[in-house]
């Protein structure tokens, strides 16, 4: 494509950015993410440990299995164990304040279920009893297995983001841009069009679940920028110097 000058090699560099940038922030977005679920997900599976070896009281003959109230203070011991556990674990991963800043009680309601909050209630005189530790342990079991969907969903995304990043990359490094002559322009708009297609696929491939539904999972990893879909934001890029 001929000499290329001092100034023509700082547009293509600056072009490059431009076209990339939003893929990048997205990759160390997406680590930041796993990262934290990850923390979280091990936090659970060290609460479920620590909840089996609690020692459990007695069970009334008309008590559920959700029901854990008791007059019988013989069990508060456990309860604070329980309480201490969650404390340790869960509400100690590092992003816990920045992230959820919730109480003890507010976070078990919203993260396990408001009937498990109750084994955490400060007011209530309570007993872990074997029924009721057998659903709290199937509560966290829950909160692991959402965990580890997630993890999965995020391990695609980076894997979508990294292969747009290196078709992307490519495309500029073969048309050296920003000088793209007619002759290129059909075949680096069919590049894009592929790109943008395998991205949408992705989208729709996508399992539903909490926080990772379809376009919500960009929503949520992304909020902090001025773009929501950083490989269709990227291509809109690299279509503008195009034209």
């Amino acid at each position: 494509m001929g000499t290329v000058s001092g100034l023509e090699r700082t547009l293509s560099r600056m072009t490059r950015e431009h076209v990339l940038s939003p893929l990048e922030t997205a990759h160390e977005r997406v680590e930041r993410e796993y990262t934290e679920v990850e923390a979280e997900r091990r936090a659970y599976t060290q609460f479920k440990e620590r909840v089996s070896g609690i020692d459990t009281g007695p069970t009334a003959p008309a008590q559920s299995m959700t029901a854990v109230r008791s007059i019988d203070t013989s069990g508060r011991h456990s309860v604070e164990r329980v309480r201490c556990a969650f404390r340790a674990t869960v509400m100690s991963v590092d992003h816990y304040d920045g992230h959820y800043g919730e109480s003890l009680d507010e976070h078990v309601a919203a993260e396990l279920s408001p009937d498990i909050a109750t084994f955490f209630r400060d007011d209530q005189i309570t007993t872990v009893t074997e029924p009721a530790k057998t659903v709290l342990i199937g509560a966290i079991d829950r909160a692991v297995t959402q965990r580890e969907g997630v993890l999965d969903t995020l391990d695609r995304e980076q894997e979508s983001l990294e292969n747009s990043q290196t078709a992307l990359a490519d495309l500029l490094d073969t048309y050296d841009e920003p000088r793209v002559t007619d002759q290129y322009r059909p075949e680096i708009e069919d590049s894009l069009d592929e790109l943008a297609k395998g991205r949408q696929e992705t989208f729709t491939n996508r399992p539903p679940m909490a926080r990772t539904n379809g376009h919500d999972l960009c929503q949520y990893l992304y909020w902090e920028s001025d773009w929501t879909y950083p490989v269709l934001t990227a291509l809109a890029r690299f279509r503008q110097i195009l034209a």
